[in-house]
């Protein structure tokens, strides 16, 4: 798909349309907006294929003191899912994770009641959802939705934005039945590059619009009590606490675990990362139980890697890395910030002052046996080109290290 300009949201949305159209006039057709910025795009969308339109929120979940870094998300119809590497790294507790949902769970009703007044969620279970934003950029926020839209079962679920990498439509295209993209820009720097006024939306003109879309919504087409004829869901089911499940590790430690999706497809996607976490550990013979020492290692190597490289090569390799491992890679990132020239051996003094003195301790100071075991584990997820072309922008003497 060529790169194309939108001129706003609602321009987007009737592109989109267009590329949707064989779902104009199917039954069962729910478009959801994913607030604020996806909520314009689906209201073009919806009109043109003559289907109701919701909005689908989705709450990202932060660890705390640190709320950047997410350690999972909560969605409406009280649905949560977690991220284990993040759960597991930080060691964080049933009791923490259980705060932090029921704080965004009232924060995501408190939303939900701005946008919808008194009107119920619209039933999912058994209709095609077509899910909407107004761009990707790693994604995140939409595999968030997508997990939780699996708990409400839906019979088809399509993923449709106006403008992502080409690398991110790829992996959803795992995770879904069908993904529609209009632009993917190359190199893809940010969402706003592909429209003329990114201005930000606000909730006045998400009410709005859903309140436009509800007037003009076709009759039959409202909420479906469940086993009964179309009408809204009990208020309690809607706002229920959701639920987390555990499990324990060999030694009894409990941890925690993502939810069941109803996509299997995204467990071997969740599965790359604990593959690459788990190569780290068995490499030191480190339990698994602990991951947060496998966490840093490869924290800190992406992160010293990505630090040399250029805001283009920084995405080239972005894109070729597991959609998790991605999420990691880019913590913390500052595009504005020059390239950090290094050679090998400044490469490997950067690694040691940013590990924790633990993880130095046991690996006996060896850091660049922890940098070529983490290489390792990596390049079986990168494509060989690309990491030949990263290798080739780095003095001799590190390229060796990256191997």
């Amino acid at each position: 798909m060529a790169d194309r300009l939108f001129q706003d949201r609602r321009d987007a949305g009737r592109v989109l349309a267009g590329l949707l159209g064989h779902y104009r006039g199917r039954p069962g057709v729910v478009v959801l907006g994913l607030p604020r910025g996806g909520v314009p795009v689906a209201y073009e969308i919806a009109g043109a294929l003559a289907a109701p339109l919701d909005v689908f929120l989705v709450h990202k979940l932060g660890v705390p003191h640190h709320e950047e870094l997410a350690m999972g998300a909560i969605a409406g119809g009280g649905v949560m899912v977690l991220n284990d590497d993040v759960v597991w790294s930080r060691g964080l507790s049933r009791e923490t994770i259980r705060k932090a949902a029921e704080r965004e769970r009232r924060a995501l009703l408190r939303r939900e009641r701005l946008y919808r007044d008194a009107r119920p969620m619209i039933e999912l279970d058994g209709r095609v959802v077509i899910v909407v934003d107004d761009g990707l950029a790693t994604g995140a926020s939409m595999r968030a939705a997508i997990q939780a839209l699996g708990r409400l079962r839906p019979a088809r679920v399509v993923v449709a934005v106006p403008a992502a990498p080409a690398s991110t439509c790829r992996e959803l295209e795992a995770l879904v039945d069908e993904v529609v993209c209009a632009s993917t820009p190359e190199p893809f720097f940010a969402v706003g590059q592909s429209y003329v006024d990114f201005t930000q939306t606000g909730d006045a003109e998400v009410r709005d619009l859903l309140h436009a879309a509800a007037r003009a919504r076709p009759p039959g087409t409202g909420s479906r009590g469940a086993g009964g004829p179309p009408g809204d869901r009990p208020e309690e089911e809607r706002s229920r606490s959701p639920s987390v499940h555990f499990l324990s590790d060999s030694s009894g430690k409990e941890m925690s675990r993502m939810v069941e999706t109803g996509f299997p497809t995204f467990d071997t996607t969740v599965n790359k990362t604990n593959h690459v976490l788990r190569a780290i550990e068995e490499a030191y013979g480190w339990p698994r139980g602990r991951r947060n020492r496998s966490y840093s290692a490869l924290r800190v190597v992406l992160h010293t890697l990505r630090d040399r490289l250029t805001v283009d090569e920084v995405a080239r390799l972005g894109s070729q890395l597991p959609m998790l491992t991605r999420g990691i890679y880019y913590g913390s990132w500052d595009p504005r910030r020059l390239p950090i020239k290094m050679d090998a051996g400044e490469f490997m003094a950067r690694v040691r002052s940013t590990l924790p003195d633990k993880i130095l301790e046991e690996i006996d100071g060896d850091v660049e046996r922890l940098v070529h075991t983490v290489v390792h584990a990596l390049r079986e997820h990168v494509d060989e080109v690309e990491w030949e072309g990263i290798r080739s922008v780095v003095p001799k003497d590190l390229a060796a290290v990256l191997a």
